[in-house]
């Protein structure tokens, strides 16, 4: 079984230049982006509808901070406010519920990924403030992680390590 994590580090390690890995970060903010906007879409439950609205938002923040950062090379604040869905995992999900944890398994492994490749980043980056940068923007996709574990916690009553 492949180590995505390792995966992610090594694709990193072959990218010849700063600006060829945040080219890469946006692209998979993109996806991010329209992969939650198509689960959204296809939710019957208008608050599990509004999480995934929540995150495509969110994805399409963080493609826009790093597009500033590579065409100015000036860091932008990034903004995470966690938010609060009230509604209980009952009400959230129809009875499809299954299907429905498996997007948010799908999100979780998406939004882990996300963190650790911005951990990465951070790592590499050539001075202080361009590390802060790619530390706040992981701290953004922790938070994601964090939202879609507490729901999962909830449907399942099964919490992971985190």
């Amino acid at each position: 079984m492949k180590d995505i994590l390792k995966e992610i580090a090594e694709e990193l390690d072959k990218l010849e230049s700063l600006d060829e890995a945040i080219g890469m970060a946006i692209e998979l903010e993109e996806e991010g982006m329209e992969y939650y906007s198509e689960k959204a879409s296809v939710m019957k439950n208008e608050t599990a509808s509004e999480l995934y609205m929540f995150l495509a938002d969110e994805e399409k923040k963080h493609a826009s901070y790093l597009q500033q950062y590579r065409e100015s090379k000036n860091v932008p604040e990034v903004e995470f406010h966690y938010p609060k869905f009230e509604a209980s995992f009952t009400e959230e999900f129809s009875d499809e519920k299954l299907h429905e944890i498996g997007i948010l398994l799908a999100a979780l492994r998406f939004e882990h990924k996300s963190e650790y490749f911005y951990t990465e980043l951070a790592k590499r980056a050539e001075d202080e403030e361009q590390r802060r940068f790619f530390e706040n923007v992981a701290a953004a996709e922790r938070g994601h992680y964090r939202i879609i574990d507490e729901l999962l916690d909830e449907a399942t009553q099964f919490r992971m390590q985190t």
